[in-house]
């Protein structure tokens, strides 16, 4: 929280800044620059093309869904982009939808349903925008936006099952209930905890042997702090800590393992007082500063010891595979950018796609390790695999231990978005792959594990199912592919048809209990 004081030097220089600055940088695109679908050009702006419908029927199944899937694969991402004849100004923002799959005896049943945020209710009833978020300010310039430093949390990246419920998260904010099979919004939840205690980001994690589930989250400032929270099996809090951020930064991922907590303090720096003016959007007042490399921070999983602080080269994450340990030293495998100029930069491909544009992607995300060990004090980079990834995933049975195999998507070449779905050995670096065609784009593969069967974790082969959802530029359509882990190569074995497009999905979650 700011103090008393610290908020009327802000005030202050706030008048001198709004009086010399005219007007707020980042308000939303007019819906003309947008041409829902796309064109034979631009086939994959059906990924940033609003899907307002709420649909509930049994899918058209092409080919056989193996016996031993049985379960629900829930999903999550930005549904809504525009509102009023406005428009959100990057793929990566938009009012959550979560989706579920349900595999029965009959068949697959789909349901999608909006997260009744308070943000979404106000702006439906309203039929406008009216609060700004994570890179869009509201409408009517800087002063709507001034001193508005909270972004209303719109529950669209990640969903967890817990405990019988199911949570949807969104960055720095609280998630929201909601009911697993219906997908009906119970509300806003502070997961047992009293109020303003914790704050939660996106990336969870579950500890399949301790069953502990392991939260962070980011209070962001000008002077952040870096929140800490791990629940029991049986949902008592376990343990909250909060610290101080060295680094006023984005950060989107998290590793953890089974005796660390490792964040990786890039440096995509945040121009903190530009959001506090209401001159910029948080997304549009963050930059890269190679120069300053990264900041590696270790923590203990138990007791309060202060952090082990390291460096290494510049490099940006979105999202990690996993961590393990090894004696005194921790395996961090993850996809890592040189520059993540596909995100912050001049132009973007995650704010030009909003308008039609392709926008800038020179950067590719290779699958990298950190080795850090942790009694000497050091921290070494390696390359696994070059090449154009993202959206990685392991089996969850190996999910803070040792993992010997990862899934993930990749791009063709001179694309930006994913048509090649992927298995990397982890110790080989050997890929094998299928690639969907042109036109056909992934979104993050779900690894299912063989009901019953057990997973060592160096054993060379791991079966199971790949679940990875697919829109189809040339007929307009989204469809989940369900492929055998361990025989990528082969394509798919089902398909699950949608009567409709899927909008950019994020993060998906699955669930042998639905």
């Amino acid at each position: 929280m700011l103090s008393r004081r610290r908020l009327l030097l802000l005030a202050g220089e706030a008048a001198g800044s709004l009086a010399l600055s005219g007007c707020a940088l980042s308000p939303p695109l007019k819906k003309e620059v947008f041409a829902d679908f796309g064109d034979p050009a631009r086939p994959y702006l059906g990924l940033a093309t609003s899907l307002r419908e709420e649909h509930s029927y049994l899918a058209r199944v092409e080919g056989t869904i193996p016996h031993q899937l049985r379960g629900t694969l829930y999903r999550n991402g930005p549904g809504l982009f525009d509102r009023g004849g406005l428009r959100k100004r990057n793929l990566l923002d938009g009012d959550g939808m979560v989706q579920s799959f349900r595999f029965h005896d009959v068949g697959v049943h789909y349901r999608n349903r909006f997260v009744r945020t308070e943000k979404y209710l106000a702006e439906q009833a309203a039929g406008r925008f009216i609060y700004p978020s994570w890179s869009t300010q509201a409408p009517g310039g800087l002063w709507a936006n001034f001193m508005r430093i909270g972004i209303n949390g719109q529950a669209g990246i990640t969903v967890f099952p817990w405990r019988g419920r199911l949570y949807a998260f969104d960055e720095c904010s609280l998630p929201y209930e909601l009911d697993p099979e219906t997908l009906e919004t119970a509300g806003v939840s502070r997961l047992g905890l009293a109020e303003g205690m914790t704050i939660y980001a996106a990336h969870a994690k579950l500890d399949p042997a301790s069953g502990e589930w392991l939260h962070f989250g980011i209070l962001y400032g000008p002077s952040p702090k870096l929140h800490v929270t791990i629940f029991e099996r049986g949902g008592s809090l376990k343990l909250h800590r909060s610290l101080a951020m060295p680094r006023n930064v984005y950060m989107h991922d998290w590793f953890v393992c089974g005796r660390h907590l490792v964040f990786n303090l890039h440096p995509v720096e945040i121009s903190y007082l530009a959001v506090f003016f209401g001159q910029r959007s948080l997304a549009e007042s963050l930059s890269w500063k190679p120069e300053r490399g990264n900041l590696i921070m270790v923590l203990d999983r138990e007791g309060d010891k202060p952090p082990l602080m390291l460096e290494s080269s510049a490099c940006y994450m979105w999202h990690s595979f996993n961590a393990y340990n090894n004696g005194a030293e921790i395996t961090a495998d993850f996809i890592g950018y040189k520059n993540p100029d596909h995100f912050v930069g001049k132009d973007p491909v995650a704010s030009a796609v909003m308008a039609g544009r392709k926008g800038e992607y020179a950067y590719p995300g290779a699958v990298r390790r950190y080795l850090i060990h942790t009694s000497a004090r050091t921290i070494r980079e390696e390359i696994v695999a070059e090449g154009s990834y993202e959206w990685p995933r392991v089996n969850e049975h190996h999910r803070c231990y040792h993992h010997r195999f990862g899934y993930m998507i990749k791009t063709r070449p001179g694309d930006f978005f994913w048509t090649i779905v992927c298995r990397i050995d982890l110790r080989s670096g050997r890929v094998e792959s299928y690639d969907f065609g042109a036109q056909c784009y992934l979104s993050e593969p779900v690894f299912v594990p063989v009901p019953g069967r057990l997973y060592p974790p160096d054993h060379p082969s791991e079966p199971g199912f790949l679940l990875t959802e697919v829109y189809d530029a040339r007929s307009r359509r989204s469809f989940l592919a369900i492929l055998q882990a361990d025989n990528i190569s082969s394509g798919p074995i089902a398909l699950v048809h949608l009567n409709h497009h899927v909008p950019f999905s994020y993060h998906g979650w699955w669930s042998a209990e639905g």
